[in-house]
C-alpha cells in the first residue's frame, strides 16, 4: 500500500469559478477542501477553509454561481480566512476529475489544495496497481506530475504515526500536564517525574518527538515545503 502526492495542471474548462477567483483576487492565497459527503453525486456536501481577507467579496463571488444551492461561512478564530460550507450541483468538468477516483481501490486523503496558481494538490492512499489505475483514468488534458511516492505509513492522517511509544508517552504527558499551555503550567521536571526518568531523557524523548511531528505535519500538506 502507497501514498501518492499530485499536483493536477488545470485547462481552463476545469478550474472552479471560485478556484479562478482566489487566483485572480488579491488577499487571497489558496482554498483546501477539508471533508465532503462520503456518496459523491450529483448534489454535494462540501467543507473547504478559504485563505482569504475579504470573506464579503468572496461570499458576494460564491452567490453569483449558479451551481451553488447554498452555503455558510465560520470565523476562523485566531486566524486569518474562514470555514465554509457549501451544497453544490456537480459541475460536468468536476464529475470528470472525481469519476478517476470512484469505483477504484483508492483513498483520496484531505486536504485537496486549490492553489492560486490553479493548480490542485491530492494525496491518494492505495495498492500500487488501483493508484496507477485511478491516475491513468485522470482526463487526458489534465497535466499530471507525480510529486511523491512513499509507502504509506499512517503519516497522512496521524503524525504521531512515527513516533516511538516512550515519544508518544512523553508528548502525551507533557501536554496532559500544562507544558505546551500558553502561558505554560509545567516544567521540563514535572515531565521527568511523570514519565518517572531523568530530565536530561525527558528533554530529548520531547525534542525528537517535536521534531518527528513537524516534519510529519509539514510533509503531508499538499502545497507546502517540500
Amino acid at each position: 500500500m502507497r501514498s501518492v502526492r499530485l499536483r493536477l495542471d488545470l485547462p481552463a474548462a476545469y478550474v472552479h469559478p471560485m478556484h479562478a477567483f482566489v487566483a485572480d483576487t488579491p488577499g487571497f492565497r489558496e482554498t483546501r477542501l477539508r471533508h465532503w459527503n462520503p456518496s459523491v453525486g450529483e448534489r454535494n456536501t462540501l467543507v473547504f477553509f478559504v485563505d482569504g481577507d475579504d470573506e464579503a467579496a468572496y461570499t458576494d463571488a460564491l452567490a453569483d454561481q449558479p451551481s451553488i444551492a447554498e452555503y455558510e461561512t465560520a470565523a476562523a478564530e485566531g486566524r486569518r480566512g474562514f470555514h465554509l460550507a457549501v451544497t453544490e450541483d456537480q459541475r460536468t468538468a468536476d464529475a470528470r476529475l472525481t469519476a478517476a477516483f470512484l469505483g477504484t481501490g483508492v483513498v483520496v486523503v484531505p486536504p485537496i489544495v486549490y492553489r492560486e496558481d490553479r493548480a490542485i494538490d491530492v494525496s491518494l492512499v492505495g495498492a500500487s496497481g488501483e493508484l496507477t489505475t485511478a491516475i491513468d483514468g485522470l482526463p487526458g488534458d489534465v497535466d499530471v506530475t507525480v510529486r511523491r511516492v512513499r509507502p504509506y505509513d499512517g503519516r497522512v492522517a496521524d503524525p504521531t504515526a512515527a513516533l516511538t511509544p516512550r515519544q508518544l508517552a512523553a508528548l502525551e504527558v507533557a501536554v496532559d500536564i500544562g507544558y505546551y499551555a500558553s502561558p505554560r503550567e509545567a516544567t521540563l521536571d514535572a515531565v521527568a517525574a511523570e514519565l518517572d526518568c531523568a530530565v536530561g531523557t525527558a528533554a530529548e524523548h520531547l525534542r525528537k518527538a517535536e521534531a518527528t511531528v513537524l516534519r510529519q505535519v509539514v510533509a503531508s500538506v499538499p502545497g507546502g515545503r517540500r
